[in-house]
C-alpha cells in the first residue's frame, strides 16, 4: 500500500470497482467478422478512477481508495502514476476486471463490453473503512461513483455517508438503487443518478427507458421526486441524460440545461468527467449552477479524447 500523503481542501473518491479499460478503434466494425483495430489503449478506470483522474487533471490534490487484487496490481498502479491519480488501496484478492469499448467510427458507434466484478475477499471491508475513516480528516468533499464488488455489506456506503457528513464534508453520490436509497438518509449534499437509473430506483414499476428519454409527465415525476428528495434529506439532485438537457434541482431553482455540441470521440466516462468538473468548481467556491456549467464543460471535453474519463488524451 502507498504511503498517505496530506492533502487540503481537496478530493477523497471512493471506487470500488477498479477496471482495466481496452480501447480499440475501427474504421469498419464487422460483426461475426475477424476486425482488426486501427489503434488501441489500456487505460486504469472504473467510475472512481475516471473521477479522480479527471479532478487530477483539474488540479485539484485529490486521493483514490480502493481496492486491487490479482497479478495485475503493479500494472494498475503504474498506470494511475502516470495519470498523476494517488491511490489509497488494500490487496482484496479479487482480480481487476477488464472491460472494452469499441468504437466504430464507420457505423458512428461506441460499444461498451462490460466484464462483471470479482466479489472481495471478506477483510476487504473493514481494511477499506479504515483507511477511510484515516484519509477523511484533511479533505473536503468525498466522491463515491459507481457500484461497489460483490463482497462488501450492502450498509457499506450508508455508513461511509454518515460518517463524512458526521465529520463536516461535503458529499457527491454517483450510484443506483438500494445503495441510493439507504445513503439518502445521511444526507449527502449531491446525488448524480443519470436518467434511467433515477427512475429504475425511485419508479420501480415505471417501463425501461433510456437516458435520452424525455415527456413532459416523466419531467413531472422526476421534478417532484427531486424536490421530494432535498426537501426530506437536504440533497441536490443532478440528472444526466447523455447529450440531451442535464436536468438539477437545488432545493428552490430547477435547472434545465444543454450539453455542448462536440465531435464526440468516446463518449465512455463522460458522466465521471461531469463530476470531477462539477466538484473541481464547488472546491474552488462556484455556485451549484457554476459548478453544473463546469461539469458540462468537462464532460464534452471527455467526449472528444479516446481516453475514458479524462480531459485530454
Amino acid at each position: 500500500m502507498e504511503k498517505e500523503e496530506t492533502m487540503v481542501q481537496g478530493a477523497l473518491v471512493v471506487g470500488l470497482n477498479p477496471t482495466f479499460q481496452e480501447t480499440m478503434e475501427f474504421n469498419n466494425y464487422l460483426s461475426g467478422e475477424v476486425n482488426r483495430a486501427t489503434s488501441h489503449r489500456l487505460d486504469a478506470s472504473g467510475k472512481g478512477m475516471n473521477v479522480a483522474r479527471v479532478l487530477s487533471q483539474l488540479q485539484i490534490p485529490t486521493r483514490l481508495l480502493t481496492h486491487l487484487g490479482g497479478s495485475r496490481v503493479e500494472e494498475f498502479l503504474t498506470l494511475a502514476r502516470e495519470d498523476g491519480v494517488r491511490l489509497i488501496w488494500t490487496p482484496s484478492g479479487s482480480v481487476i476486471r477488464t472491460c472494452v469499448t469499441v468504437i466504430d467510427h464507420g457505423g458512428h458507434l461506441v460499444t461498451e463490453l462490460v466484464q462483471e466484478p470479482h466479489a472481495v475477499a471478506a477483510s476487504t471491508d473493514q481494511m477499506i473503512r479504515e483507511l477511510y475513516s484515516a484519509a477523511l480528516e484533511p479533505v473536503q468533499w468525498v466522491v463515491i461513483p459507481g457500484t461497489r464488488a460483490p463482497g462488501y455489506s450492502p450498509h457499506l456506503y450508508a455508513d461511509l455517508v454518515q460518517e463524512a457528513k458526521g465529520a463536516g464534508k461535503s458529499v457527491l453520490l454517483d450510484y443506483r438503487g438500494r445503495d441510493l436509497e439507504e445513503s439518502l438518509p445521511m444526507g449527502a449534499d449531491v446525488v448524480k443518478p443519470n436518467l434511467s437509473e433515477f427512475v429504475a430506483t425511485f419508479f420501480p414499476d415505471h417501463p425501461a427507458l433510456g437516458e435520452h428519454d424525455e415527456s413532459e409527465s416523466l419531467k413531472r415525476l422526476v421534478k417532484g421526486k427531486m424536490q421530494h428528495i432535498y426537501d426530506s434529506y437536504g440533497s441536490k439532485t443532478v440528472v444526466s441524460r447523455g447529450g440531451d438537457p442535464l436536468w438539477a434541482w437545488d432545493g428552490s431553482v430547477f435547472f434545465e440545461i444543454e450539453s455542448l455540441n462536440v465531435h464526440a470521440v468516446n463518449t465512455i466516462g463522460c458522466g465521471d468527467a461531469f463530476s470531477g468538473g462539477f466538484v473541481a468548481a464547488m472546491v474552488r467556491g462556484s455556485s451549484f449552477e457554476e459548478a453544473l456549467h463546469n461539469g458540462i464543460e468537462a464532460a464534452a471535453k471527455n467526449a472528444q479524447t479516446l481516453r475514458p474519463g479524462a480531459l485530454w488524451d
